[in-house]
């Protein structure tokens, strides 16, 4: 069994392996529980600064490291607990204002079906649509508010658990890279779908 330290290595090796870089990692503990979690926000290239108008579309991931994994961890005989990866899209909008959210929402939905039947054709039949938040930023001007971006936002879960049955570090990180292979891909489609002509100096992959 691997540690929480050998999760957050082989992490890094998936994101780095695939050219995203990491913008934040927050590590925190919960006293209570005994649960340490991790947050790491992901972006493709871009260029600086990072603004609304030059933000291409990121990933931030989330996990949660029980006692129970600990425990495991050390050699504990225990039933698996689920070891469940969040990872979250957003694209952040300062033109489109001219479409409606159904409109957003199906463009982001094509993009993330895009990115799976070029990965994993063989599941596509299974693959429901993903679930789309609309957000909206506003900045005060005078006594108004202006809207200043659109943002979409759709999270999705991996339970390592699952997917992971040889239980050593080389099949973890072999995991993880095509886990990672797949956020890539979305990320490049979003920025294609939402951002034809590069956003923060960012081009797909394939489009480099």
């Amino acid at each position: 069994m691997v540690t929480y330290d050998d999760l957050v290595m082989a992490l890094e090796d998936a994101w780095l392996s695939v050219g995203l870089h990491e913008h934040a990692l927050v590590e925190s503990v919960i006293p209570a529980t005994h649960d340490r979690t991790c947050k790491i926000e992901l972006f493709p290239e871009h260029a600086e600064p990072l603004t609304l108008a030059t933000m291409p579309p990121w990933l931030e991931l989330n996990f949660t490291w029980s006692p129970v994994h600990q425990l495991i961890s050390e050699g504990r005989d225990l039933p698996a607990d689920p070891l469940e990866l969040t990872l979250t899209y957003t694209v952040t909008l300062v033109n489109h204002r001219d479409r409606s959210d159904i409109e957003l929402v199906r463009m982001f939905q094509r993009a993330v079906r895009s990115a799976f039947e070029r990965l994993f054709p063989a599941d596509l039949m299974e693959m429901e649509s993903v679930s789309v938040e609309v957000r909206r930023i506003y900045q005060p001007v005078g006594q108004k508010v202006e809207l200043e971006a659109v943002q979409l936002v759709s999270s999705t879960m991996v339970d390592l658990f699952e997917q992971w049955e040889d239980r050593d570090v080389q099949s973890l990180r072999q995991l993880l890279r095509s886990e990672m292979n797949l956020a890539r891909t979305i990320i490049a489609n979003l920025s294609e779908t939402f951002h034809p002509h590069g956003n923060g100096g960012y081009r797909s992959v394939d489009a480099a």
